[in-house]
């Protein structure tokens, strides 16, 4: 069971250290909280500290040596392998399982379908070391950060990515009952301490609507790309008419993702896509993805 102490619910040792989260490299996050492990070398379970919003606090904690890592506690979506210890503590999203039929990919692949993660902010220390004099901490031997008042310091970090799709010039959106979309070829964890995507891709569902009446928009969480990448990415924008047919476009847009200034935050622009025509019919109904018969439509944007 993990050590730990939860500011607002229990009666904690007496303050003697503090943590100071500096926001500069991601000053729009808003987390509801962060919670702060110290893991010791030697093993066991590491203690656990919850802090309520983004500043930091201050926390009792023995003197000795510690790995560390932090990340806001307020996902929803996302789960963690923490049997492992320090270095194995991965953030990962449980699979999609559902009786309901979704389209078959016309790229042929084995990716897992499973839930986009949450936004996520942390940081680690693969070494701290608290004495009564002063704190040290960091990653690297010749860059340890030293505090004589005992205070950590934590440059916090976008752990998770942002991508966001617009389809413009679109034709006949008149027609369109209900829309989703899914994005393929993807990192299904991460691990927190070292930062590192796992190898096998996954693929992960969202939503998709009009953000006007020729334009269509979306976004996804990821956890970005795997590590050495072995498919391509692909987006699905999944389409029901109001007559009934189903439509899944499938646009490659390799190229847009990994060609992304920024990995955290990466926006894919498609322009042009001619939907079938349908007759106009009430909005409403929502999405069923659960009848079969979808037709595959691979759209080469590069043309």
């Amino acid at each position: 069971m993990i050590q730990s102490c939860i500011y607002e619910y229990d009666t904690c040792p007496p303050q003697s250290f503090r943590i100071v989260n500096d926001w500069s490299e991601a000053p729009h996050a808003d987390p509801g909280g962060m919670a702060y492990f110290f893991f010791m070398p030697q093993g066991g379970e590491p203690w656990r500290f919850d802090l309520p919003g983004r500043e930091g606090g201050v926390i009792d904690l023995p003197d000795g040596e510690y790995n560390f890592l932090s990340y806001n506690d307020d996902t929803y979506n996302v789960r963690f392998d923490e049997n492992r210890g320090y270095g194995a503590y991965e953030a990962y999203t449980a699979e999609v399982i559902s009786g309901e039929q979704l389209p078959a990919r016309s790229v042929s692949s084995d990716e897992t379908l499973v839930y986009c993660p949450d936004m996520m902010w942390g940081c680690s220390c693969d070494h701290v070391k608290l004495s009564p004099e002063k704190v040290e901490y960091g990653n690297s031997i010749e860059s340890f950060d030293v505090s004589s008042d005992r205070t950590m310091l934590l440059e916090q970090k976008q752990l998770t990515a942002r991508y966001k799709f617009d389809i413009y010039d679109v034709k006949n959106l008149d027609g369109v009952r209900g829309m989703s979309a899914m994005f393929s070829g993807l990192a299904g964890s991460l691990n927190l301490a070292s930062g590192q995507k796992n190898v096998y891709p996954v693929r992960v569902p969202s939503q998709a609507g009009k953000a006007d009446n020729s334009t269509i928009t979306g976004g996804f969480v990821t956890f970005g790309l795997p590590r050495n990448p072995t498919v391509d990415n692909y987006l699905s924008l999944m389409v029901i008419l109001f007559d009934g047919r189903k439509f899944n476009y499938e646009f490659d847009v390799t190229d847009q993702v990994r060609s992304a200034i920024n990995p955290l935050d990466v926006q894919i622009k498609i322009y042009g896509l001619e939907l079938e025509e349908s007759a106009p019919g009430v909005p409403g109904g929502g999405f069923d993805v659960g009848v079969d018969n979808w037709v595959n439509v691979v759209i080469n944007i590069n043309d």
